[in-house]
């Protein structure tokens, strides 16, 4: 998926629709997987639906410049740009933003970042502490809240509720 025209950072992309719930996840193949998405809602609880175009076509990258962010009020989750994006940058994000659980990875990653981890593995704790750090300010709040014990032992300044 590519821009059809600038962002400026902090700019909404997209708004995700999160409207069809996978109904027993246990059922699904290995091929189904890859078209869910896991979060956790504004009431803390975990989620999964069917990933809907466009956000279904939204790539993976090590170096992203886009990021999901949930509306703690509306409770809609948005696709949100990381940096300034021009007309026809690929839009990405990093798969490992955000998830907590063992994913369908791990498998190799072709993004061609200059610093591509080599693997993706879509759990956020997996990532470099480095990495984990340079990213908590755009954890999505809903994680923020669930794992602020985890997240205050990567930062101890960490805040769960962004300011």
């Amino acid at each position: 998926m590519f821009a059809k025209k600038p962002f400026s950072k902090g700019d909404i992309l997209l708004a995700i629709d999160d409207s069809d719930p996978v109904r027993d996840r246990r059922k699904l193949t290995p091929e189904e997987e890859i078209f869910i998405d896991v979060y956790i809602d504004v009431e803390g609880k975990v989620k999964t639906t069917w990933m809907k175009s466009p956000e279904r076509f939204i790539n993976h990258s090590c170096e992203p410049n886009s990021y999901v962010l949930t509306d703690m009020t509306s409770g809609v989750r948005r696709c949100r740009a990381l940096k300034n994006m021009r007309i026809g940058d690929e839009l990405t994000w990093d798969y490992a933003l955000n998830i907590w659980e063992e994913w369908v990875g791990p498998v190799p990653c072709h993004c061609g970042a200059e610093d591509c981890r080599r693997i993706i593995r879509g759990n956020f704790f997996t990532l470099p502490l480095a990495l984990q750090r340079r990213y908590l300010p755009v954890l999505d709040e809903p994680f923020r809240m669930r794992f602020a014990a985890k997240l205050r032992s990567i930062d101890p300044a960490f805040e769960p509720h962004p300011a």
